[in-house]
């Protein structure tokens, strides 16, 4: 029952997630993983390529069977977040060990608590039902985690077998490989956890130099997936970042995520995450962070103090991290953390059962009846999210229909201009026209195209200092160069120039300068909300 009863879990996760998710691409970069998955094309840095390559298989599986395209990539992370809920209650299961109480069913039930609790978090609701990395990433901490307990208490017992060594660590060194060729803060976790292996095999002078190569010529599989992204630096994708060009420096900005370097060092979310954070995210972290720490001070023996030392550090190292990376949505990077506390709340509501002498289990009953009370919202929150999308969809599309459907220069003044691109790409609907964000003309490949399809440089004209590439400083310098880039780019081009902008809603044509004031070109076209 032990090995069969996690991924039933996962299953019944993936069975909430899959309503959940909307038929159409969500905010953020819903869009653009979309088109990725659907193309097999590049994302952003650093790329993602195993995310990629296998979410682009499930898609196209899902897409053959008549899901649309968005509905499919948002399926693919909702499979990521069922399989992060599978593997948290197997964890919660292996950190109760032999503690007295935790055996059979009432096993079961206890980790099921957390996972179930953790599980409708509306963080990682809007994770798991949007097409975004962040829910496959807590899989990767999650099936880690559990990994790692699992190898520490081999590496802990009596089994002196070198071979089963050795495939052990390749097998961690596997894991850590596909955790770095996911995301790179997986290091975050995987440093940590990989230290508290090594102390452990010392500890029992098992430590050998061909465990560390084993481990590091596995890691180097998943790894080699980085080849893609420099394949196609050369060899462009149908979608594809529009940064990553055919040079060796080109492709190691990419895969490092250079261009993020100016969001380290500070912490400044948007409101609306600063009010999710306080209200479910903080709640969540802070007790889970103690719970770790109580656990490895609770534990007698030095092996099992190790590991739970290993798993606390691990996730401080990704709250310290989270604090102190100033990007504007930075909720989901502490759900690894969140999720390693939530594990450990499953030996804490074991003692609290033998504490509570034959009321201990009326005590979890009345805990697990409690939490239905949270998750009810929460489950009707991701209700509200989706029809919220669906609304701006319809919106978006109201405003997609005033657009002429001829060569014109579409400027819509947000990353999620690649929602357009989408219909272009993904429905066929209006080639002729060329979609951009106007802060992309500073791209030198963005630029190159520019005048390569219109015969002028979009940036004749416009006077930009200077400044370091990725600063703080670029952000606001772009912010108040985008007027006369536009308006630049407006007066060297014979096309009309269209402004798209669903915040006001407003779809505006621009004004050539040889143009009168009155006529059509000056007045805009408009959407309302529906």
């Amino acid at each position: 029952m032990r090995r069969s009863v996690s991924p039933l879990v996962a299953l019944a996760a993936l069975a909430v997630y899959l309503p959940l998710c909307p038929p159409v691409s969500g905010v953020g970069d819903g869009s653009e993983f979309t088109l990725v998955l659907a193309t097999n094309g590049v994302a952003h840095p650093t790329g993602y390529p195993l995310y990629t390559l296998f979410g682009h298989l499930f898609c196209v599986l899902l897409h053959a069977l008549g899901a649309p395209w968005a509905l499919a990539a948002n399926a693919w992370s909702a499979m990521g977040a069922a399989v992060a809920i599978g593997f948290l209650h197997a964890l919660a299961m292996e950190l109760m060990g032999a503690l007295p109480g935790a055996t059979g069913p009432a096993r079961f039930l206890v980790a099921l608590v957390p996972a179930a609790l953790f599980a409708f978090q509306p963080i990682l609701i809007g994770e798991a039902t949007s097409a975004e990395v962040n829910s496959w990433s807590l899989a990767w901490v999650c099936a880690a985690a559990f990994v790692f307990l699992r190898l520490s208490a081999a590496t802990t017992g009596g089994d002196s077998d070198p071979r089963r060594r050795l495939r052990a660590a390749a097998l961690w060194g596997l894991v850590c490989g596909i955790g770095i060729a996911h995301h790179l803060t997986s290091v975050l976790v995987s440093l940590p956890l990989t230290a508290g292996l090594t102390a452990l095999l010392a500890q029992r002078r098992r430590l050998r130099p061909g465990l560390l190569l084993a481990a590091a010529a596995a890691g180097l599989v998943p790894l080699a997936s980085y080849g893609i992204i420099a394949w196609r630096a050369w060899h462009p994708a149908l979608v594809q970042w529009p940064a990553l060009g055919p040079a060796a420096a080109s492709v190691l900005e990419h895969v490092t995520g250079a261009q993020y370097r100016h969001f380290i060092g500070y912490f400044d979310p948007a409101p609306d995450q600063r009010a999710i954070l306080a209200r479910v995210g903080y709640p969540f972290l802070f007790p889970g962070l103690v719970l770790l720490l109580a656990g490895a001070l609770r534990e007698e023996q030095p092996e099992r103090r190790i590991a739970w030392s290993a798993l606390l550090v691990s996730a401080l190292a990704v709250t310290l991290f989270t604090f102190r990376y100033g990007v504007p949505d930075p909720a989901p990077y502490f759900l690894p953390a969140m999720a390693l506390g939530a594990a450990a709340a499953a030996p804490a509501l074991v003692t609290l059962t033998r504490a509570a002498g034959r009321w201990g289990a009326l005590r979890i009953g009345v805990l697990g009846v409690a939490g239905l009370f949270l998750v009810v919202p929460w489950v009707r929150g991701g209700l509200d999210q989706r029809r919220d999308l669906l609304d701006d969809e319809a919106m978006i599309r109201s405003m997609w229909s005033a657009v002429p459907a001829d060569t014109a220069i579409v400027l819509w003044p947000d990353d999620r201009f690649i929602h357009l691109v989408e219909y272009q790409i993904l429905r066929g609907e209006k080639r002729a026209l060329w979609i951009a964000t106007p802060d992309m003309l500073l791209e030198d490949r963005t630029r190159a195209q520019f005048r390569a399809r219109f015969g002028s440089d979009p940036l004749q004209g416009v006077r930009i200092p200077r400044v370091q590439p990725g600063s703080a400083e670029e952000d606001a310098i772009i912010r108040r160069a985008l007027g006369s880039i536009v308006r630049e780019l407006n007066a060297r081009t014979r096309v009309p120039v269209i402004m798209f902008d669903p915040s006001v809603p407003v779809v505006h044509q621009l004004r050539k300068p040889w143009e009168p004031v009155e006529g059509p070109a000056a007045r805009p076209a408009t959407a309302q909300r529906p």
